[in-house]
């Protein structure tokens, strides 16, 4: 199971520097990446907008900036995740490098085009399973990995409404069909927490993982049936729940202590204590807290 608090013992006098370290070396590696893409334009605003109210002392913002802020921030570290994936810098597909170069589009905060937003859930839970210790390689459905032997095909999709889970589970499990392997539904639930949680606060960052684990089960409680389950074909393991979500963490300067909390959870289909079963919960296991430094040495 993949966890991670992030943003709690970085200084935010690095995030500028940090975000220029990621691009640079994307673009040494052949991604085209203007310079005025969505990380670019955040990098000037937690410039002005953040580093400047500290050293001002102005703590409040208006909510739209509070917004920016913390979305951006949120993108930021995917981003590191992503920059330090060898399997992205040395991909020569020229599909997967569209992909990734399409990231880098939109505006900080998410509108109506979602593709930049659904390709970095893609490439970013990617670069998890690397970082975790498996062997990757991107190609259909989304990606594939490696365990003892086996290769597992993930079929990945961020659901951008209750009204379209169906739709995707089913969409996934057609592209898992199509290869010879056992694959995982790997759905991000994200903009569905988003769209009714616009600004979080928590009291105790270190708490917010198992506030993350609280948000995937409530989430399937309330929006999921049975049947997005059971339906399944044998072909499919599990399904891999996916949440992650910024946050202000209160403090003595209103709403400017800044996080990022990322959360995987593990859902097999099968019956309990099944081969099928436990192989799923073996494959979970291996997933671990992910330490990103940005200094990757490539």
């Amino acid at each position: 199971m993949d966890h991670g608090i992030f943003g709690i013992d970085q200084s935010v006098l690095k995030v500028p520097r940090t975000i220029e370290n990621s691009l640079r070396r994307l673009r040494r590696f052949g991604y085209r990446i203007d310079s005025a893409s969505r990380f670019e334009i955040y990098k000037t605003k937690f410039n002005k907008l953040y580093l400047e109210s500290i050293m001002n002392q102005k703590y409040m913002l208006e909510d739209n900036v509070q917004e920016e802020l913390l979305y951006g921030y949120k993108d930021y570290w995917e981003l590191i995740r992503i920059s330090e994936s060898k399997t992205i810098l040395t991909s020569m597909d020229k599909s997967v490098r569209n992909e990734i170069n399409n990231i880098f589009n939109g505006s900080i905060l998410e509108c109506k085009d979602s593709k930049p937003w659904n390709f970095q859930f893609q490439y970013n839970l990617s670069s998890i399973f690397e970082h975790s210790g498996f062997k990757v390689d991107l190609k259909e459905p989304d990606f594939v990995f490696r365990y003892k032997g086996k290769t597992y095909s993930v079929a990945a999709k961020r659901l951008i409404s209750k009204k379209g889970i169906q739709a995707n589970l089913e969409k996934a499990e057609e592209q898992i069909s199509k290869t010879e392997n056992y694959g995982f539904i790997a759905i991000s639930l994200d903009k569905i927490f988003r769209d009714s949680n616009r600004i979080i606060t928590l009291s105790d960052p270190d708490k917010s993982v198992r506030e993350a684990n609280e948000i995937i089960q409530n989430i399937l409680a309330k929006d999921f049936v049975t049947g997005h389950f059971g339906r399944r074909s044998s072909q499919i393991l599990g399904i891999i729940a996916y949440i992650s979500f910024p946050y202000y963490s209160t403090s003595d300067k209103p709403l400017f202590e800044l996080g990022y909390t990322s959360y995987i959870m593990f859902l097999p289909i099968n019956e309990p204590d099944s081969p099928e079963w436990n192989e799923a919960v073996e494959i979970s296991d291996q997933l671990h807290k992910l330490e990103i430094n940005n200094n990757a040495g490539f």
